[in-house]
């Protein structure tokens, strides 16, 4: 996957496309591993099952 996981403060949702519409551009926890706890975005997910994810 990608290099980065970014989730909004507050949120569950973890984003790994920076080409997502609601990647997080203030106010976010970044890491560099998911470790499984919340969710993965279903907008990131599509965008990397296309070959879209950037």
């Amino acid at each position: 996957m990608a290099g980065s996981y970014r989730k909004k403060k507050g949120s569950d949702t973890w984003h790994f496309c920076s080409n997502c519409s609601r990647w997080p551009t203030s106010d976010y926890d970044e890491t560099t591993s998911y470790n499984g706890t919340g969710e993965l975005c279903n907008e990131c997910k599509a965008k990397r099952d296309a070959g879209d994810c950037k």
